[in-house]
């Protein structure tokens, strides 16, 4: 079966209406029939994960990982913009483009990867919304952790009414979410020095609380939370429904416009998660947040009580319009890599379930302090999947046939290769601080991991020069 059959196929049982630019209309006019894609990636920016991992910074390091921040926003910003690029250029999204360009087994390999960074992200809209549901009713975080699960037919219900009329109602949630949090933002009292010196970089960094292990987690959950695999795949794909002419200028267009409103709602979506660490570094620190209820306490304790409730509502709102996005980015993955026709909401129950129930046991067991702990380590999961996603979209991208005279500039596909490579870094040092911890470790397990981090090494540039299925 043919890639556009499979997508075709997708698209069709999606409702998907096609939104075509023409060359006479205005540049207003073309802005308007764009915009709509960058909505639904940005509400990710500001889901309940990367809010928490926002928070942890704040408290633990104060200002001095705002840099980490920016730049990890920065690095989403650019691969975003690649994804619909290629899009554009190739007409098929990500997955398919992984379909078409290797064998059957390394394709299994990164779509269980990309898989895996859902199930870890969902983690995170799964703990937002549960906890939204406990201030705002006082029901136990655990039970509304099942009652998560019950969101994931919502999402799928409104498939059905289009892709712009999804649009609009995710931008109407991220619009809440915004609003939720730029209430809290007129109490912030910041250090001006501290921001200053928090935009400064450093690489490593310690306080008497928090060792470099602390920081070194929190560089790769800020870099896992900001760079989200399944976010390039639903990108790819949500392109495909803005129909331009098929010249040099309609595909510049393309370029362009895609580019302005990824990046006004990407920018919007940085500066709440900016605001969001400064006040936990402003009114939090030293005392670290462990639980999403727990920072919602302390806005109450500071601000009053209708700070409490604004921090909920947002949470829930971005908890709900994160799960749409998510819905629609695991069909696409999915029939993309394999071109099954698999009902989507056996597909999204699955990936919903595998979040629920280890989140469930863990609260259930361990209690609510553990939820800060729990997105952290999900954040630096998806953030070890990161190389397996920007290298192939990377070679795609500086492949002569798939993009001919589009393909990457030299100077923008060597900042690809850096931006991998130092997601790789990071995913070595957290190996290696996460076993070196272990002292009671065998011999023999610890050998066993050695080969693990070559292996995990590897396979990125055995991507590269694979043979085509």
């Amino acid at each position: 079966m043919k890639a556009g059959e499979s997508e075709g196929r997708m698209e069709a049982a999606m409702n998907e209406e096609e939104i075509h630019i023409l060359s006479g209309m205005s540049k207003t006019e073309k802005f308007l029939k764009f915009f709509g894609p960058g909505l639904l990636i940005a509400t990710v920016y500001v889901d309940p994960g990367q809010i928490v991992v926002d928070m942890e910074s704040g408290s633990t390091f104060q200002y001095r990982l705002l840099w980490v921040l920016f730049a990890a926003n920065a690095m989403g910003l650019m691969f975003q913009h690649l994804c619909s690029r290629l899009s554009v250029v190739t007409g098929r999204n990500m997955a398919v483009e992984n379909r078409l360009e290797y064998p059957r087994n390394l394709r299994i390999f990164l779509w269980a990867t990309v898989e895996l960074a859902s199930i870890a992200a969902d983690l995170g809209y799964v703990m937002g919304t549960a906890t939204a549901l406990s201030i705002l009713t006082g029901m136990d975080l655990h039970w509304g952790v099942l009652l998560t699960g019950v969101d994931t037919f919502l999402a799928l219900g409104l498939q059905s009414l289009g892709i712009r009329k999804i649009e609009a109602v995710v931008g109407t949630l991220f619009g809440m979410v915004v609003i939720g949090y730029v209430f809290e933002l007129f109490f912030i009292r910041p250090s001006v020095l501290g921001v200053v010196d928090g935009m400064l970089p450093r690489l490593w960094h310690r306080n008497e609380r928090h060792d470099y292990g602390d920081w070194l987690k929190l560089l790769c959950a800020n870099l896992g939370a900001a760079v989200c695999p399944p976010n390039f795949f639903l990108q790819s794909a949500l392109v495909r429904t803005r129909k331009t002419e098929r010249t040099r200028t309609g595909v510049m267009e393309a370029f362009e416009y895609n580019l302005y409103e990824t990046t006004i709602c990407l920018v919007l979506a940085t500066l709440v998660n900016a605001c969001m660490l400064v006040l936990a570094a402003a009114h939090f620190y030293p005392e670290r947040v462990v639980s999403m209820a727990q920072g919602a306490d302390l806005l109450q304790d500071i601000f009053g009580p209708y700070a409490q409730y604004a921090f909920a509502i947002a949470m829930l709102c971005a908890g709900q319009s994160s799960s749409l996005t998510g819905v629609l980015s695991t069909q696409y993955i999915m029939e993309g890599f394999f071109e099954l026709e698999i009902p989507g909401w056996i597909v999204r129950l699955a990936t919903r379930a595998a979040a629920i129930i280890p989140a469930f046991i863990v609260i259930y067991s361990q209690g609510p302090d553990v939820a800060t702990d729990l997105i952290e380590q999900a954040q630096v999961v998806v953030n070890f999947v990161v190389p397996f996603t920007v290298i192939p979209l990377t070679k795609f991208l500086c492949s002569e046939i798939k993009m001919g005279p589009y393909r990457l500039s030299k100077p923008l596909e060597l900042v690809c290769w850096i931006c991998s490579g130092v997601a790789i870094f990071l995913n070595l040092l957290a190996l290696y601080d996460f076993f070196s911890d272990i002292e009671s470790l065998p011999t023999v397990v610890s050998g066993s991991m050695g080969f693990f981090h070559n292996w995990v090494v590897s396979i990125p540039f055995v991507v590269l020069d694979c043979p085509p299925s």
